[in-house]
């Protein structure tokens, strides 16, 4: 499994076509079940993105991964500059196991920006994060575009990849439309 984008090079840019600038609106609508919840948490793909320091700052236990070097430092400093607790780690998704699974994990367009041909190993993997009864908060890129990255999540598709042998589709989906002209549709899912 080949990182698809040089991750490194484009996290040295001051700033990427998929950040926002704040939090995602799916991220403020999940905030009261998030702080009404607690334990650990995993943000992979955490790239600069500002969800990892708020789940920190609400009280969760969290780990960031991300393969680019840049982006790891950047979330350590974050969590530091917040007063924060966390652990950020320089890793591929596909070789990193956490050393329990997790709560929680909190699943914003890593998936988009992976090749679909990994999409299934990438499912295994967030199965094997995620303890039975967790919870996947996970964000599914609307582009209509069969190219990528980032790669349309088609619904259909989605709910064949996280299939209910593993995982149960609970409530309506969040929409949250994303400054690029796409949208991303918000799930919790959770783990059988």
């Amino acid at each position: 499994m080949e990182p698809v984008l040089d991750w490194e090079a484009r996290y040295l840019e001051p700033s990427v076509p998929w950040e926002r600038g704040g939090l995602n609106p799916a991220f403020l609508a999940w905030r009261d079940w998030l702080s009404n919840h607690s334990g650990t948490a995993i943000v992979p793909g955490c790239g600069r993105s500002p969800e990892l320091v708020a789940l920190a700052g609400i009280g969760w236990q969290v780990t960031g991964v991300d393969l680019s070097p840049t982006a790891v430092g950047y979330q350590q400093e974050r969590l530091a500059a917040a007063g924060c607790q966390g652990e950020v780690i320089a890793s591929n998704l596909f070789e990193w196991q956490p050393g329990l699974p997790a709560d929680l994990v909190y699943e914003q367009t890593c998936l988009c920006a992976l090749n679909p041909d990994d999409w299934s190993a990438y499912e295994s993997q967030l199965a094997r994060w995620i303890r039975p009864g967790g919870t996947l908060l996970v964000l599914f890129l609307q582009t209509k575009d069969p190219d990528g990255p980032p790669f349309h999540c088609d619904i259909d598709d989605m709910r064949r990849l996280f299939a209910s042998r593993r995982w149960d589709w609970g409530g309506a989906p969040l929409r949250s439309d994303h400054p690029m002209g796409v949208h991303e549709l918000g799930f919790r899912l959770s783990r059988c």
